[in-house]
């Protein structure tokens, strides 16, 4: 089993490192580039099909691993999910198409997770509550799915950043996988994790690649149904509070960036530049201050998430809850950073022109005198 391991993880990483040169090369021939404008961070032509790179060295071995294990779920129709999450990003990153279509194509996707038996059907809260979802179970399922995708997707506004989470999550989604002895799951996420790790390479600033939208969705998908496949080997509940601790980060932003475009009147796909990295630049952060605070943050996370596992059942749900209540304290903290900065430059403002009022009326006085 380790030299299968071993295998599947060095064949996913050397297939990435590799592809992501020669799609580089096609970008350059073909004037393919990641567009420039007020709300992106970087400058110059730069590639944005490194999710690419990433989809086909994973593909292959993850189809191989889904046959080779026995599963209870039907296998063809997850393959099918996978393929779909992925084109449906890859097109936009072609040839722009409009965000309904793109939902629409990720709903798709999600409903052929739900079809091949991989759903989230009930929510255990240990012998406290048992709440069966029934006919609501598609629903949770499908916005559980789109849910991950669309935050790994709006997240990806910065050289290394939700690639750079994703890594963090993930080895803790190895280290769960082993803890509750899940193989399939495993030989899975260790796979994703040396694709992704084979595409960081080349884009942890300055990025010579970025991920495109294609590469998002697809690792998002991914991250989403992982957990789905351990349902029967964990708590119910450890399938949402879990994975929604380790992309807390991301998850948080999305809803919190969505929610002030809804309140301005606006749709909550319109760009803007009001995500987390952003503010963070805002302040002061540089490029890698800001992936060493939020890896870190994530990292931390992780090992709350571990700590949740070996915790007597009824401290979980309290766990979960004070590190909301931490969270909740690192924003408010942050908006406080961006008053005080904000007060700031109005004086320096004030300051300026008042300077530049005392300059033009010793002026105006000489030119009256002469």
């Amino acid at each position: 089993m380790i030299y299968q391991l071993f295998f599947c993880a060095v064949s996913c990483f050397f297939m990435s490192v590799l592809l992501i040169p020669f799609l580089i090369w096609i970008s350059d021939k073909y004037n393919l580039y990641d567009s420039v404008c007020e709300r992106k961070i970087h400058n110059g032509n730069i590639s944005r099909f490194g999710g690419v790179a990433i989809f086909l060295s994973f593909f292959p071995v993850a189809i191989y691993i889904l046959m080779e294990f026995k599963t209870d779920f039907n296998v063809f129709l997850l393959i099918l999910g996978m393929f779909i999450a992925f084109m449906s990003g890859f097109i936009d990153d072609l040839k722009r198409i409009r965000a309904r279509y793109k939902l629409f194509s990720q709903v798709i996707a999600a409903s052929f997770v739900f079809a091949s038996g991989l759903m989230v059907s009930d929510l255990r809260i240990y012998t406290v509550l048992h709440i069966e979802f029934g006919f609501f179970s598609y629903f949770i399922t499908v916005l559980w799915i789109v849910a991950f995708m669309n935050a790994v997707n709006l997240i990806d506004g910065l050289d290394g950043l939700s690639t750079g989470i994703v890594l963090i999550a993930n080895l803790f989604v190895i280290i769960m996988s082993v803890i509750i002895q899940n193989n399939l799951v495993l030989f899975l996420s260790l796979s994703l994790e040396f694709s992704i790790l084979g595409f960081y390479l080349f884009n942890f600033p300055p990025a010579k690649i970025f991920l495109g939208d294609g590469g998002a969705y697809f690792i998002g998908f991914m991250y989403a149904v992982l957990p789905l496949m351990g349902v029967k080997k964990s708590s119910a509940l450890a399938v949402f509070l879990i994975p929604m601790i380790l992309m807390l980060v991301p998850v948080s932003d999305v809803i919190a960036v969505m929610y002030n475009r809804f309140k301005k009147g606006q749709s909550i796909f319109t760009p803007d530049r009001n995500h987390l990295h952003h503010r963070l630049l805002n302040i002061g952060f540089s490029t890698k201050g800001i992936l060493g605070v939020i890896y870190f943050y994530t990292a931390i996370l992780g090992v709350f998430a571990i700590i949740m596992m070996y915790s007597k059942p009824e401290y979980t749900v309290f766990l979960f809850i004070f590190i909301i209540l931490i969270f909740c304290l690192s924003i408010y903290i942050l908006r406080k950073a961006e008053g005080v900065i904000a007060c700031m430059q109005d004086k320096n403002h004030m300051i300026k022109d008042e300077n530049e009022e005392k300059t033009v009326i010793p002026k105006l006085f000489i030119k009256k005198v002469s």
